[in-house]
């Protein structure tokens, strides 16, 4: 399957119509993602989305509402271990935290944060677990050296950082780069450089429809990895569809996607050993009670298949 050529790999192809409820992330958490179904891609594979905002995806497929989700494996893996009927299906196009931590102009550097407000985006989770962990890293007590607050996510984070209400926060793009191009923060850590083997994104699937329809599961996978391929090699195309999704001028989505483009690995594969490493911090932070095994919590079957149709991660040409 060559994507250079454009010609995705359900294009002639019988595809059955299904209708699936999803539960996908928007923002450059999902900007991809959100390329493929605004070009119609899923409908061209005959997948008919339901699209839900959930705050709780886990309450959400226990009660059956969701068919497939992407989001922090931290949430999932858990509810997994206790019951809930869904798997773990792949990773996101990108699995590494893409997260940054900025800070008011006179804050150079790690030292100059002891005795400062920190937004932590939420009491508990992945963007916490990875302040406190570079804060750690970087010889600052998160529990007595700085004032952790939860100060939500995306433009909510922004907002309290720009007012004051912190002095530095954890942040997604393409917020840091706002920051440093208004001269408003500096970026203090790229916190993937401290925390390579933390992983942060996956997609789940529900049980339901791994048994049922596993094609359906694998259709689903396909489009995923095939628009965040395509978006990715064909930047002159994607580019400017960006920066309208994300109302910025096409100068600052740039420079913000590029500032990532190292994290954007389109590497279908779940690798055990990192979901482990995650879940032990978890544990050694406090957000979860008990020490877990990832084993049993995740099936690489589609994945594999999709990776190899496709031609990514271990299936690249060049490896």
């Amino acid at each position: 399957m060559d994507i250079a050529s454009g010609v995705p790999p359900w294009k002639g192809r019988d595809n059955k119509e299904v209708t699936l409820t999803a539960g996908f992330s928007k923002g450059m958490t999902g900007i991809a993602n959100q390329f493929a179904i605004d070009k119609g891609w899923y409908e061209d594979a005959g997948i008919h989305l339901n699209f839900v905002d959930t705050i709780n995806p886990v309450a959400a497929f226990g009660a059956g509402e969701v068919d497939i989700a992407d989001g922090d494996p931290g949430t999932y893996i858990p509810a997994i271990v206790n019951g809930v009927k869904i798997k773990v299906v792949s990773n996101m196009w990108r699995s590494r935290g893409a997260y940054w931590i900025i800070a008011k102009p006179e804050i150079k550097s790690f030292a100059d944060l002891k005795g400062k407000k920190i937004g932590s985006a939420q009491p508990i989770g992945g963007m916490p677990l990875t302040l406190m962990e570079v804060l750690s890293q970087n010889g600052i007590d998160p529990k007595k050296d700085v004032q952790l607050v939860p100060n939500g996510v995306y433009q909510s984070a922004y907002a309290t950082f720009e007012s004051g209400e912190v002095d530095a926060t954890i942040i997604h793009q393409p917020f840091a780069t706002m920051a440093e191009q208004a001269g408003k923060g500096n970026v203090l850590a790229k916190t993937w450089e401290f925390m390579p083997k933390y992983q942060t994104g996956v997609l789940v699937a529900s049980e339901k429809l791994i048994n049922e329809q596993p094609e359906v599961v694998e259709r689903v996978l396909e489009v995923y990895f095939y628009a965040n391929e395509y978006a990715k090699t064909h930047l002159d195309e994607f580019l400017p569809w960006a920066a309208k999704y994300l109302n910025l001028d096409e100068k600052t989505a740039r420079t913000a996607i590029e500032s990532e483009i190292v994290l954007w690995e389109n590497d279908p594969i779940v690798d055990k050993n990192r979901l482990q490493v995650t879940e032990d911090l978890l544990n050694q932070y406090g957000m979860q009670r008990d020490k877990i095994s990832v084993d049993g919590t995740f099936d690489n079957t589609f994945a594999e298949r999709v990776a190899k149709r496709l031609k990514l991660g271990k299936y690249k040409a060049n490896n």
